[in-house]
């Protein structure tokens, strides 16, 4: 029997301005029932995608939550992508501001979870070549 190759991966979004009360039910309601749910099942290996917003809202508010995030990644279970910090469209962006997007989250992923990012996330699959 051939093997089946499942990709799962998973985006976690919050728009800048966004209020507290959002992000916290956020939060409740999705990525921490994800995460626990992930938990349960070592051997499923996934990647996530957060925005620089959210890692930095969740260091603030909940950050066990990063605590465990970091333990898979260290498990070689879970891979982190980059993407724009701020999750910008980013053909809309000039050159130098699409490398700054990218560059920032892609620094705050190896010095927080020690892994350089190989994927990136691509807001709104918008891409222009």
């Amino acid at each position: 029997m051939n093997k089946v190759h499942f990709m799962l991966g998973v985006h976690n979004h919050q728009p800048i301005g966004n209020f507290d009360f959002v992000f916290e039910k956020a939060y409740t309601r999705s990525y921490l029932p994800f995460l626990e749910v992930m938990e349960k099942h070592p051997s499923i290996h996934w990647n996530i995608h957060s925005p620089g917003i959210l890692w930095e809202w969740l260091e603030k508010n909940h950050p066990d939550y990063v605590d465990r995030i970091a333990a898979q990644v260290k498990e070689g279970r879970l891979e982190i992508l980059t993407g724009g910090y701020y999750e910008p469209i980013l053909a809309a962006l000039p050159d130098a501001d699409k490398a700054g997007q990218i560059q920032k989250l892609s620094r705050y992923i190896q010095n927080r979870f020690k892994v350089k990012p190989n994927g990136m996330w691509l807001a709104e699959r918008v891409w222009e070549p």
